[in-house]
């Protein structure tokens, strides 16, 4: 099997491929370990005062890719004890490996969090789970 690195190359080599979709098709078709920067991790950041939305994709996916890995790597922590897992498709026939897990839960959980309080317009900051690491 090729490196991640390798196929992420060539996917985009391809004709309206760019970094978020083929860090998506590795992530999530491929169960590789790749963390996918959308807009909705861009606006948390930049309003939690992390790095600013125009931060560039691979800054911002380095950085992530760094600390969510930290807690797995330096205290060998189960993923099962950080969070809920979310199975890998039916589509899919690879199995997803403990990094790989975080990094489709947390990318869900910026998701959930991106559409229902971090809105692009009229933010909802009452009540968000991540307002009180606001500056």
């Amino acid at each position: 099997m090729q490196s991640t690195e390798k196929l992420r190359q060539e996917l985009l080599e391809l004709n309206g491929v760019g970094p978020e979709t083929a860090d998506s098709i590795l992530l999530y078709a491929g169960q590789q370990e790749v963390f996918v920067v959308d807009a909705y991790a861009r606006r948390i950041l930049d309003r939690h005062g992390i790095l600013p939305e125009r931060a560039g994709y691979e800054d911002i996916r380095l950085l992530l890719e760094r600390a969510l890995s930290a807690p797995l790597i330096e205290q060998s922590t189960a993923p099962s004890e950080l969070l809920p897992a979310h199975e890998p498709s039916p589509m899919s026939s690879l199995e997803r490996s403990p990094l790989a897990q975080v990094y489709n839960d947390m990318h869900g959980l910026i998701v959930a969090v991106g559409k229902r309080y971090c809105r692009k317009s009229k933010p909802q900051c009452e009540g968000c789970p991540l307002q009180k690491f606001l500056p």
